[in-house]
């Protein structure tokens, strides 16, 4: 039997050995050493350790991943989601080794992953694009021009970290400082950080897709971000009510030009912001695009509530050239879903907690996705779970969630939970016969 690393930790390594045990695989997990959480290679058919500490040295080391890949003999390698899905090195390095990579081409992941120059191309397909610059002097330009505020990004950062919001004259000229520090210090000239308009009161949609081999583009559905907290998405909810549905088809075939132009294969996400703006718009409003990832979504049970599908099944067969069925895949967007992301807040000093209860409470309609171990500390985990609910109305998935969330209780780790709770309540979306009182543990 053929064999496959699971190159990921938590609940979509978990995921993936189920997955790919039901497609006739062997999976192989990844542990690293210093991970007291361990729950996810419990159901694998074997283990390769990982040595170091963090994530750099360890599930996100392009070079450790590729070695524990040779030792285990496998014929290819998942990743999930997360930094490591979308290192260009892994599929180059794997490639080299003769493994199989689940995911786009080391090319393609490279475009994606630089964000200046995966502006540069959804610009030259046609796509609306903020204005932007990258590097001291142009983004000391760019303020000039445009004014405040601005968002700052590194240029081939991943999963919203280290990005700033520059908003006021002393912010901008603290970055700025930061960014020519950078080039005094020979580094890359401040060509590592990107600088963009910034869209107040903006909405984030986002658009998810499968390319197969013949280039044909198959939608598995869009959603939009209901709370965001600095780089993380709180609550996420489909199909998509505060953009005209005009405007979300126009998003629809920008992504669909954008992932055809960048020669993708594979299941990708295209994220734009909708805001006001002079020019073409549907109501006043407009959209413009802001990243692209070739990587599994991490609301990827969303576009299977709206699908039917396994995506990580879908994902292996667009890997192995399998061209879908026409018809086969096609997206419910009568299918109501709201999913919230429990993220542990950082402990005082960078200590790893210890979740000393967990309790999920059971709720109609609503599925977490959790493998965390309470009797381990948390030392590399950021989320605690999604908690994914579906409904026939945007206000049943919201009470749902709603209920899930104040009846689940955690101890020992801090929580985003009472801030989506207090979202949730204050947002209008849930009428009081559909909440709920708090339950906690």
């Amino acid at each position: 039997m053929r064999r496959v690393l699971i190159a990921n930790r938590g609940a979509i390594a978990a995921r993936a050995v189920d997955t790919f045990r039901t497609l006739g695989w062997s999976p192989i997990a990844v542990v690293a050493s210093s991970d007291p959480q361990r729950l996810h290679a419990l159901a694998a058919d074997g283990c390769e350790y990982l040595e170091g500490d963090g994530l750099a040295e360890t599930y996100d080391h392009v070079g450790r991943i590729v070695e524990a890949a040779r030792r285990c003999g496998a014929a290819a390698v998942y990743p999930g989601y997360g930094a490591l899905a979308e290192d260009p090195e892994l599929p180059g390095r794997l490639a080299a080794a003769g493994i199989a990579f689940v995911g786009p081409t080391a090319e393609v992941l490279a475009a994606a992953r630089d964000k200046d120059h995966a502006v540069a191309t959804a610009d030259r397909l046609g796509l609306p694009v903020l204005p932007h610059a990258t590097g001291h002097e142009r983004i000391a330009k760019l303020v000039a021009d445009i004014g405040l505020p601005v968002i700052l990004k590194p240029v081939t950062g991943c999963g919203g970290l280290g990005v700033r919001i520059v908003r006021t004259e002393s912010e901008a000229e603290r970055a700025l400082a930061l960014i020519g520090a950078d080039e005094d210090d020979g580094g890359d000239g401040g060509d590592g950080w990107y600088a963009e308009r910034y869209v107040e009161h903006g909405a984030v949609v986002g658009v998810t897709v499968a390319v197969d081999a013949a280039a044909t583009v198959h939608p598995l559905g869009e959603r939009e971000s209901l709370l965001v907290d600095g780089s993380m998405k709180l609550l996420e909810a489909s199909p998509v009510r505060s953009v005209a549905p005009e405007l979300v088809e126009r998003m629809r075939a920008d992504t669909a030009r954008l992932v055809t132009g960048m020669g993708l294969r594979g299941v990708a996400t295209v994220e734009f912001i909708v805001g006001s703006g002079s020019g073409a718009g549907v109501g006043g409003r407009r959209h413009w695009f802001l990243e692209v990832n070739g990587r599994l979504p991490l609301a990827y049970r969303m576009c299977e509530a709206q699908t039917g599908l396994d995506v990580v099944a879908l994902q292996m067969e667009l890997a192995r050239g399998t061209l879908p069925a026409p018809g086969r895949i096609r997206v419910d967007r009568d299918a109501h879903c709201m999913e919230a992301r429990l993220f542990i807040e950082p402990a005082a000093g960078g200590a790893p907690g210890r979740i000393t209860a967990l309790e999920l409470a059971p709720e109609p309609g609503v599925t977490y996705n959790c493998a965390l171990d309470v009797r381990s500390p948390v030392v590399l985990d950021n989320i605690v779970t999604q908690v994914l609910a579906l409904g026939g109305s945007r206000a049943a998935a919201a009470g749902a969630v709603l209920r899930a969330v104040e009846g689940s209780g955690v101890s020992g780790v801090g929580t985003c939970a009472e801030e989506i709770a207090v979202w949730l309540r204050g947002s209008g979306l849930v009428p009081e016969r559909l909440g709920s009182q708090a339950l906690g543990v």
